[in-house]
């Protein structure tokens, strides 16, 4: 099978290796991921108080193909993303892990300065005994995309880069099955490429919403949140509480949103940080005035009492401002041989953590969910996208619809509005049953899910249904039999 990946971020390379790890006969199939954008061997930092940090490789995060992240380029992998990295390789989930920053608790402040509960981030209560533990990983983005790049060049043996840097322009079927990739490379010129699967996995910022007008389906087009931000990493030594605690702070406040952790390991000095603010309208990316967006920064946050909020915005030089993007539910994520996974299918606010842990999970899913099929037969691609809908969009709009209400906590409010989202907070930490019953058991529903349980269900559901389907044919032949007797 000649098999297409349109990505080469996170989403992209980790379908790669899964692909590589789960199906069957390998030696027959080839994967080639094509990426628009190579990354710039300029080295610098969003935000810096003197020499640059020299492990962060500028990106372009308006263009380069990735999944959801907090914005300035950082993010956290939750425990089910840290478990799915596990299951892929023991070695990459062990790399991932040395890159960035173990943040164990997850620690919520108000504007005032008041601490209105801390959570931990393991997933230990929720293992059985002898599992590994999983924690947050706060991360930059580049520090795990780079990660995961590396891991996938260490694994091709044949010499030549897995990843082709050419823009895909357009995608044809071309009869029943096959399908025409056409690309476009650095100096325009235009090539095509055949695949039997084609794997959508560029980010919300994709080529697929103006290819789905034709390809899968109409007026699918991103959309802005209301919600913006700013935010970088600091090259400067990581304040003591976030180090003792293995913390990572979310601020709520009346006007926005602050967070901070470290984003790699503690002697990397890379304090990572990030505002969240509701805008009018959508921000002119292409045209800013970075001085006019430290001003804003200052005057947003100038009555919050966090110290390390105020020395962070004090010494932050921002460069560009991220308006928050998300997708409208899709009916399906794909057919006849395209299929989309992560923020190409489902892009969601940063507000939920799951970004970068959804398209693992993805990853992992459809992977598995090819490999079971095609064991079984020749032609189950299509099949396959169609149990990955089913088996993933439960999940993914359960996660999007919580996110929502929890993006609605960073607009703009009243005094009364935010002291009482203060005193709600509190409530839902200090007791946690109450937690339960307005939310339900978050962590579990995310920790718990697992892609291999319910792709194995699922196959297994399809197995019956298809004996199911073989028997009743048979009971009717039987029956036809014995009329003409």
């Amino acid at each position: 099978m000649k098999i297409i990946i349109v990505g080469g971020g996170i989403a992209g390379l980790s379908t790669y290796l899964h692909l590589r790890k789960h199906l069957p006969n390998p030696s027959t199939h080839t994967i080639t991921i094509y990426e628009s954008h190579r990354p710039s061997s300029r080295l610098t930092s969003t935000s810096q108080t003197s020499a640059p940090i020299n492990t962060l490789q500028h990106l372009d995060l308006d263009t380069f193909s990735s999944s959801t992240a907090l914005v300035g380029g950082g993010l956290g992998i939750s425990p089910n993303g840290m478990r799915v990295l596990r299951d892929l390789d023991p070695e990459l989930h062990h790399r991932v892990v040395a890159q960035g920053f173990p943040a164990e608790q997850f620690v919520f402040k108000g504007a005032n300065g008041w601490t209105l509960g801390v959570q931990s981030t393991s997933d230990k209560a929720f293992r059985s005994v002898g599992e590994e533990e999983e924690v947050c990983i706060a991360s930059s983005r580049h520090g795990l995309w780079e990660t995961i790049m590396r891991f996938v060049e260490g694994k091709n043996n044949d010499g030549e880069s897995v990843v082709k840097h050419a823009q895909v322009v357009g995608v044809e079927r071309d009869g029943r099955r096959g399908l025409s990739v056409r690309t476009r490379d650095a100096e325009g010129m235009e090539e095509v490429d055949e695949a039997d699967l084609v794997i959508g996995a560029d980010g919300v910022k994709s080529v697929w919403p103006s290819l789905r007008l034709t390809a899968l389906m109409p007026s699918m087009l991103m959309l802005f949140s209301g919600q913006s931000g700013v935010g970088g990493f600091l090259n400067a030594p990581i304040p003591p509480f976030i180090a003792d605690n293995k913390a990572m702070v979310f601020a709520f406040g009346g006007n926005g949103f602050f967070g901070y952790s470290s984003g790699g390991p503690l002697a990397a000095k890379q304090l990572m940080w990030w505002s969240t603010f509701e805008t009018d309208s959508l921000p002119d990316t292409k045209s800013i005035d970075p001085q006019a967006i430290k001003t804003a920064l200052l005057e947003r946050h100038k009555q919050w009492k966090d110290p390390i909020v105020q020395d962070i915005v004090q010494k932050a030089n921002v460069e560009s401002i991220y308006p928050t993007w998300t997708l409208p539910t899709l009916p399906h994520w794909g057919e006849r041989g395209i299929v989309l996974v992560g923020d190409a299918a489902h892009a969601m606010d940063p507000t939920t953590g799951q970004g970068a842990s959804q398209a693992l999970e993805d990853s992992q899913t459809f992977a598995l969910l090819l490999a079971g099929l095609l064991e079984r037969a020749d032609e189950q691609v299509d099949e396959a996208i169609k149990l990955f809908h089913e088996i993933r969009a439960p999940r993914i709009n359960a996660i999007v619809e919580r996110g929502k209400k929890l993006a609605g906590r960073k607009a703009n409010i009243g005094v009364v509005a935010e002291y009482f989202i203060y005193s709600f907070l509190w409530l839902l930490m200090k007791f946690p049953s109450i937690g339960k019953f307005v939310l339900g058991d978050v962590n579990r529903e995310l920790y718990c899910w697992s892609p291999k349980d319910e792709v194995r269900k699922a196959l297994v559901e399809r197995k019956n249904e298809g004996d199911s389907e073989v028997q009743g044919k048979g009971r009717q032949v039987a029956r036809d039999y014995l009329k003409t007797r």
